[in-house]
């Protein structure tokens, strides 16, 4: 049981390292940023809960992203997750949990012209988590995004980025990773949004092949124009954890 709990937390730490920290619950980035001088805090969770052969493992992933506006086009970004896995077979408990890697971004839109514009995001990550449990890499990463951005007069915006990520950790898992993924945003009302997201990433386990795929469905509401809500449910297509997640999450800016 150890070492299952211990391949979830290292798989959870490759999603974080890997993920855009897109806005929530898109795991695709867009271009946008907060503007110079303005801050942006985002708080989200994903929850899960598997039941297979007798034991009840439940996963819980907060997580802090804040944003700073260097320039009028341009954020630096530092993120912090935390994991909690608890695993549960009715006669043994156990417990693996603590706060994950940290990670530092650096998002810039470097073009725009009309509906069309492209953005850039280096960004690496440092071994703060424990490497020996599997909440952290034990070496730091680094990784960049290519993003496009789509967004013509109507309801409709379109996303979609490529990744890479050069994962060296202590883990023995694969140290050359890619991403892709897309999303659609429909903006049914000026508050409300609809969202649906795709999304394929390499499987980091040396003796497996193919990609891990998810999908996210879900919504956006802007409660006031500084504060916005957000829930969603995400959906392994393939992959070697939790079949479906909740997620959820508040953004804030000033």
């Amino acid at each position: 049981m150890t070492q299952t709990l211990g391949l979830l937390a290292s798989l959870a730490l490759l999603l974080a390292a890997g993920s855009a920290r897109a806005a929530h619950p898109l795991i695709t980035e867009d271009t946008g940023t907060v503007g110079a001088g303005n801050y942006q805090l985002e708080l989200t969770a994903e929850l899960a809960r598997q039941s297979e052969e007798g034991t009840t493992v439940h996963g819980a992933q907060p997580a802090a992203v804040l944003s700073y506006g260097v320039l009028p086009n341009a954020d630096l970004q530092l993120g912090q997750p935390y994991l909690r896995i608890v695993s549960d077979d009715g006669a043994n408990r156990e417990v693996i949990d603590g706060p994950l890697d940290t990670s530092l971004d650096f998002k810039w839109r470097f073009y725009e012209r009309g509906a069309l514009s492209l953005g850039l995001k280096p960004g690496i990550t440092l071994p703060t988590g424990d490497d020996e449990r599997g909440l952290g890499a034990g070496k730091p990463t680094w990784g960049a995004l290519f993003i496009g951005s789509y967004q013509p007069a109507g309801p409709f915006a379109f996303h979609s980025h490529l990744g890479y990520r050069r994962f060296r950790n202590t883990l023995g898992w694969r140290e050359s990773l890619a991403h892709v993924s897309g999303a659609v945003v429909y903006s049914a009302s000026e508050k409300l949004r609809l969202v649906a997201d795709v999304s394929a990433d390499t499987n980091p386990l040396p003796s497996s092949y193919g990609t891990l795929r998810y999908t996210v469905l879900g919504l956006s509401y802007s409660a006031t124009p500084d504060i916005d809500l957000d829930a969603g449910v995400k959906l392994r297509l393939n992959g070697i954890v939790f079949d479906r997640s909740l997620l959820f999450g508040v953004t804030l800016r000033w």
